[in-house]
C-alpha cells in the first residue's frame, strides 16, 4: 500500500491548501457553503464600542483528539496518548494561540488515521485460519536441521515464526515434537508468545512416536512471535547421554469461537452494500455522511468530489475497501478534522458578527465534552434554532447531565485544581514511605468526586472552601485517620475531623510541596494564583530560595520569616506566607501532624494585608469563601477554557456580567455554565484589521 499512501500524502496536502484558500490559520473566508451562514443567529451582538474578541484557529488537543474518534467512530483506540504533550497557555492546553503544529504530529496524525480506518473497516473472520509451519524451514536460535524434516535444538534455545495475528482472540499453537532422551528428566519445553512463557510441557515422546503439544493462548492483533523453546539441555560424555529437542511443524490456529462476529464500527461507518448500490455511490455515501460529521459542518461545494477522487485514485490499484479506507483516512488528516476552523465572513471587519450554528455547537460541545456535537446538536444546528436562548439553556442542562460531561472534571477541574499534576508528583520514600500508587489515585478521585459534586448538585461554589464531606476510599480513611468506608470511594461527614473544604485534600497538598518536605511558598501562591487570580510577580533575579530539605535547627516559618526580611522579597511573601503556613498542620502528602519533622509545634495563624487574621486553614477558609476575588477568579478560568483564550481588558464588561449572574445564582456552577454560553464573546466574534502594507 505504498502507493495509497503517497496518494493520502497528497489529499492531505489538496485539502491542507483548501484550508489555506479559506484565509489561513485565523480561519477567515469570503465565502460561505450553503447552510454555513456566518450570521444566522438571533443576537443582536456587542453594543457599539464593545468588542466581543475572536479565538485563533484551534487544533484538537489530544483529549479533545481522542474523545472526537471515540464519539465519531465508536472507537476504544486512544491514538493521542502517543502525541506530543499539548503546550498550555493561560493555565490550559486548549489554547488557540499555543497549539502548534509540528512535523512530527503531521505523522502522528496519519498514523493515528491508518490505524483507525483499519479498525474501522476490518471484517471478522468467522472461520479459524490454520498457518502451519514446517521446522525445517525456520531458523532457530541454536541446532541444525534433523533429517530433512524437523530442527534438532541440541542445546537450551528457540525455534518458531513470525505471524501476523488477523484479530485479537484465542488461538490454539501446536508443536509436534519429540525428545532425544537423557539424563533423569524428560526433554522439557515451553511454548512462548512474545517471548512470554504460556506453557511449560514434558516431551517424553520419542523419535518413534512423535506427539503434537498444544495450548490454547489469547492473542492481541498484529505481529506475533509464537517459539518453541528447550530448556533442560542435559550432556553426559560419559555416559553418552545427549538430552535434545526435535521439532517437527508448529502450528497458529484461530481465532477460535469468532462464529458470528461483528464490526460495530464498519456496520455504523459502512451504510451500504457496494455489491447491490454500486461501488461508486456506495463510496459517495459513506464519504459524504463520514466527511460532515468529522468535519463538524455540512460539506462545502467540490469537497465530496476531493474525496471521490482520492477514492478513484486508491480503488484503481486495489479493491473497494482499500479505495474507501485512504479517502476515509483522509478526511482525518484534513486540517478541517485536526482543526476547530471558524469563518469571518468579512475577514478585516471588526464589527462582530454571530457565529454559525455549526460554530456554536462546536464551541458548546467542546467546552462541556471536550468532544464532538452529537446529532441532537447537529440538528439543532441545521434547523436554524441552536441559537434561541431557551433551546442553548436547555441544551446546556441535557449536556451536564450526560456522561460526557465528565470531561470538565478532567480537562477543566484537572488543570484549574492540579489534579492532572499528581501524576507527576514523586515524594520522596525516605520522607514519605506511606505515598504509592494507591494513594496517588485515591487523592486525585476524591478531588474529582468532590468537583462533580458542584457540578452536578444544587452546591454553592464557595462551599468548595467551607464543605463538611468529602469523598474516601479506605485507603484514604488510613491516610487521614478516619474509620474505614467498604469498598470504593463514599461520601462522608468531616464533622469532628481536621479536614474541611478544598484545602484540606491529600491532592492540593501533595502536589504544592517539594518532594522532602511542605512549601507554605508554593500552596501560598497556588491559592493566590488559582482560586484568587492575583499571582505574585516571579522572584527578582539573584535572589536564593530555601533549601528543600528539613532543618531540624530552626522551624520552616521561622527560615522563611528570615528570608522575607529582606525588603526584595517582603513585598510577594508577605501575600502567599499566611495563606501557606495556614496549611501546615498538613505535610508533605496531606497527612495531618501536630509538630513538624523536627518536633517543632505548628504555628498555623496568620494575617492577610486585608487585616483579617485566622488561626488554621479552616478559618482561612472560611474568609476565602466570602472573597469577591474567588467569584471573580473562577469566572475568569472557566471563561478562558470555553474560549481557548486569554482574557483582555476588552473582555472586563463580559467578566463582570457573568461574575453578576453568578452571584445572583448562590455561585451556582451550572450557573456560571450559562452565563458563559450565552454571553457575547461564545456567541459572537469578529475579524482582524488588515495589516498595512510595507512602507506606509
Amino acid at each position: 500500500m505504498n502507493t495509497p499512501r503517497l496518494k493520502l500524502l497528497c489529499a492531505g496536502a489538496l485539502l491542507l491548501g483548501g484550508l489555506l484558500s479559506l484565509g489561513g490559520c485565523d480561519g477567515d473566508a469570503t465565502e460561505l457553503a450553503p447552510g454555513v451562514n456566518a450570521n444566522n443567529g438571533d443576537g443582536q451582538g456587542p453594543a457599539e464600542g464593545q468588542d466581543s474578541g475572536r479565538v485563533t484557529i484551534r487544533r484538537l488537543n489530544r483529549a479533545e483528539y481522542n474523545n472526537t474518534v471515540r464519539d465519531l467512530l465508536g472507537t476504544e483506540l486512544r491514538p493521542a496518548d502517543d502525541f506530543p504533550a499539548d503546550d498550555h497557555g493561560y493555565g490550559f492546553d486548549n489554547i488557540g494561540d499555543v497549539l502548534s503544529l509540528s512535523p512530527l504530529l503531521l505523522e502522528l496524525y496519519q498514523r493515528a488515521a491508518e490505524t483507525l480506518v483499519e479498525e474501522a473497516l476490518h471484517i471478522p473472520r468467522t472461520e479459524p485460519a490454520l498457518l502451519h509451519y514446517e521446522a525445517e524451514s525456520l531458523d532457530g536460535s541454536v541446532g541444525g536441521v534433523y533429517r530433512d524434516q524437523g530442527w534438532n535444538l541440541w542445546s537450551n534455545g528457540t525455534l518458531g515464526p513470525t505471524v501476523e495475528i488477523p484479530q485479537t482472540g484465542d488461538y490454539r499453537v501446536a508443536v509436534r515434537a519429540f525428545g532425544q532422551q537423557a539424563g533423569p528428566d524428560p526433554a522439557r519445553m515451553t511454548i512462548n508468545v512474545n517471548g512470554i512463557a504460556v506453557a511449560q510441557l514434558d516431551v517424553e515422546a520419542t523419535a518413534d512416536t512423535p506427539a503434537t503439544y498444544e495450548v490454547l493462548v489469547h492473542i492481541e492483533q498484529g505481529v506475533t512471535t509464537v517459539e518453541a523453546e528447550f530448556i533442560n539441555d542435559f550432556y553426559d560424555p560419559e555416559q553418552s547421554g545427549d538430552r535434545n529437542l526435535i521439532i517437527d511443524w508448529i502450528e497458529v490456529e484461530g481465532p477460535l469461537g469468532v462464529e458470528g462476529d461483528r464490526n460495530p464500527i464498519r456496520e455504523r461507518l459502512v451504510t451500504c452494500d457496494p455489491a447491490t448500490m454500486g461501488e461508486e455511490p456506495c463510496a459517495e455515501q459513506v464519504l459524504g455522511g463520514f466527511a460532515a460529521r468529522a468535519w463538524r459542518r455540512p460539506l462545502q461545494d467540490g469537497e465530496l468530489d476531493g474525496l471521490m477522487e482520492v477514492y478513484r485514485l486508491a480503488r484503481a490499484e486495489a479493491d473497494f475497501d482499500a479505495g474507501l479506507g485512504v479517502a476515509l483516512q483522509g478526511v482525518l488528516v484534513s486540517p478541517f478534522f485536526v482543526f476547530r476552523a471558524e469563518i469571518d465572513p468579512t475577514p478585516t471587519d471588526l464589527t462582530a458578527h454571530t457565529v454559525s450554528a455549526y460554530e456554536l455547537a462546536n464551541r458548546l460541545s467542546y467546552f462541556l465534552w471536550s468532544s464532538m456535537p452529537d446529532d441532537q446538536l447537529f440538528q439543532l444546528a441545521e434547523d436554524g434554532t441552536l441559537h434561541d436562548e431557551a433551546v442553548l439553556e436547555a441544551q446546556i442542562d441535557r449536556m451536564i447531565d450526560d456522561p460526557r460531561a465528565r470531561a470538565l472534571v478532567d480537562n477543566f477541574a484537572g488543570q484549574w485544581l492540579y489534579t492532572r499534576a499528581l501524576a507527576d508528583v514523586q515524594p520522596d520514600y525516605q520522607y514519605f514511605p506511606d505515598f504509592d500508587e494507591e494513594l496517588r489515585a485515591s487523592m486525585k478521585e476524591e478531588t474529582e468526586l468532590f468537583f462533580e459534586a458542584f457540578l452536578h448538585e444544587d452546591l454553592g461554589m464557595d462551599e468548595m472552601f467551607t464543605a463538611d464531606f468529602t469523598y474516601i476510599n479506605d485507603r484514604l480513611a488510613t491516610h487521614y485517620g478516619m474509620a474505614p468506608v467498604g469498598e470504593g470511594f463514599h461520601r462522608v461527614s468531616l464533622e469532628g475531623t481536621e479536614r474541611r473544604g478544598l484545602l484540606t485534600q491529600g491532592a492540593v497538598l501533595t502536589v504544592t510541596s517539594y518532594p522532602t518536605r511542605t512549601s507554605p511558598v508554593k500552596r501560598g501562591k497556588w491559592v493566590l494564583t488559582q482560586l484568587l487570580c492575583s499571582e505574585p510577580p516571579p522572584p527578582p533575579p539573584g535572589v536564593e530560595g530555601l533549601s528543600t530539605e528539613p532543618n531540624p535547627t530552626a522551624t520552616l516559618r521561622e527560615r522563611i520569616e528570615a528570608h522575607r526580611a529582606d525588603p526584595v522579597c517582603a513585598t510577594c511573601h508577605q501575600l502567599m506566607d499566611p495563606v501557606g503556613f495556614s496549611m501546615e498542620h498538613y505535610d508533605g502528602i496531606g497527612a495531618w501532624r501536630s509538630t513538624d519533622r523536627g518536633g517543632f509545634a505548628i504555628d498555623a495563624a496568620g494575617k492577610l494585608p486585608t487585616r483579617k487574621t485566622f488561626d488554621g486553614v479552616m478559618e482561612l477558609s472560611d474568609i476565602l469563601a466570602e472573597s469577591e476575588d474567588f467569584s471573580a477568579c473562577v469566572v475568569e478560568h472557566m471563561f478562558t477554557y470555553a474560549l481557548g483564550r486569554g482574557t483582555t481588558s476588552a473582555d472586563a464588561p463580559w467578566l463582570e456580567e457573568i461574575r453578576l449572574a453568578l452571584v445572583q445564582s448562590g455561585l451556582r456552577m451550572r450557573a456560571l455554565i450559562k452565563a458563559i454560553v450565552q454571553s457575547e464573546p461564545f456567541r459572537f466574534r469578529r475579524g482582524e484589521a488588515a495589516e498595512a502594507p510595507e512602507g506606509e
